[in-house]
């Protein structure tokens, strides 16, 4: 009888495990507010996904029947082992196309890249000095896509490096018809964050500013609905509002409508900076002749205006470091200046830790990779430490 039972048992997990699903989701989902990326299994173990889109750059997690009761991380790209069931480390995903894979029982996932149509395109330009190609994502191997990519210098070029190598240019912006090099010259991209397309097959190419703007319970319509749209004049790094009016509660700035990239606090208001993945900040109630928000610096002001454009002179840099590395409970951060505070962030940018203190206790922190940001002033420090 015990024999029955046992293998009715067996026999009713696997139908169970069987109903159940996988997917995909992270940033280039919304972290749900799109749809899942479903993944395929024959066993309840293995998974599979061929031909995942991955539009931006940014975390992703695995996750069973569209549900956080049950998630896996990780640290590592593009393989890795997971980490169980709950909320640690995001994998650090790059846009691209890939076949993804996921075993759950020895917590291995893999994302092999693929070429969609035998090509491999991207571009290069001035911001990364014509160096390393940076991905274009494909769904149909016609239109290549990037979202929210920031160029921080001048001119642009699209590359294919498979399965010949071809360069095309341009003489327009923000679109145009692409030629190819030689006989055309750099596309005479300006500094700025950028949605990119390329359409192979027109050789149309577009680069549209990257849409910010402000949600959230205290924005009409009051109910984190419909992003209230900013304008901006200097590539979609400072962002306005003119006379405008809100309720008390909470808000955020989004990127292109999404919660992929989003801003918010702990933060002072009326005026402070704000971090990629923060929490709702506070507002109070008003009409306010200017709301601005430098995306580049995360500084905002309801009220007044922020330093426009990218700020470097503003904000110079401050050589810092921490020790010891790893670090298991307390670590010591040391720069050439006095006074700064420290904001801690996981590898999305999310808000983990903000403080003054130059030693700071991460015993609460699980074992991984993280980012700190040192600012004193006008000036502004980063790097990597590990939590063991």
């Amino acid at each position: 009888m015990k024999r029955i039972f046992t293998l009715l048992t067996v026999l009713l997990m696997s139908t169970l495990s069987y109903a159940q699903t996988m997917g995909l989701v992270g940033n280039f989902t919304n972290w749900g507010a799109d749809p899942d990326i479903v993944m395929t299994s024959s066993d309840g173990i293995q998974w599979d996904a061929s031909g995942v889109v991955v539009g931006v750059d940014g975390g992703i997690k695995f996750r069973l029947d569209n549900d956080w009761a049950s998630n896996w991380g990780g640290l590592d790209f593009p393989n890795g082992t997971a980490e169980a069931g709950g909320f640690g480390n995001d994998i650090p995903g790059l846009a691209g196309t890939y076949d993804v894979s996921f075993n759950t029982q020895t917590l291995e996932y893999s994302f092999t890249a693929i070429a969609t149509g035998n090509d491999e395109i991207g571009f290069v330009g001035g911001f990364n000095s014509y160096a390393a190609v940076v991905p274009l994502a494909t769904i149909d191997g016609v239109t290549y896509f990037k979202e929210n990519f920031f160029f921080s210098a001048p001119n642009v070029l699209f590359k294919r490096t498979a399965p010949t190598e071809t360069l095309w240019g341009g003489t327009s912006f923000p679109s145009g018809t692409a030629v190819e090099v030689p006989g055309a010259s750099d596309i005479p991209l300006t500094v700025g964050y950028y949605n990119v397309t390329f359409n192979t097959n027109a050789s149309v190419y577009t680069f549209d500013q990257v849409p910010v703007g402000l949600i959230g319970s205290a924005i009409p319509p009051f109910d984190w609905s419909v992003d209230v749209p900013m304008t901006s004049t200097d590539g979609g790094i400072t962002h306005y509002l003119y006379n405008f009016t809100i309720g008390d509660g909470v808000a955020k700035f989004r990127a292109n409508g999404g919660w992929a990239v989003n801003w918010g606090g702990p933060a002072e208001f009326p005026a402070d900076t704000v971090f990629l993945n923060g929490s709702d900040f506070a507002v109070a109630a008003g009409t306010y002749d200017t709301i601005s928000f430098n995306r580049y610096t995360g500084q905002f002001s309801f009220g007044g205006s922020v330093q426009p454009g990218l700020g470097i002179d503003q904000l110079e840099k401050i050589n810092a470091s921490a020790y010891p590395v790893p670090a298991e409970d307390l670590i010591t951060f040391v720069a050439d200046v006095d006074g700064f505070e420290i904001i801690i962030t996981d590898l999305t940018g999310k808000v983990l830790m903000k403080t003054n203190s130059n030693t700071v206790n991460i015993s609460g922190l699980t074992a991984g990779t993280y980012l700190y940001r040192l600012t004193s002033g006008n000036r502004s420090g980063s790097g990597k430490l590990i939590k063991q």
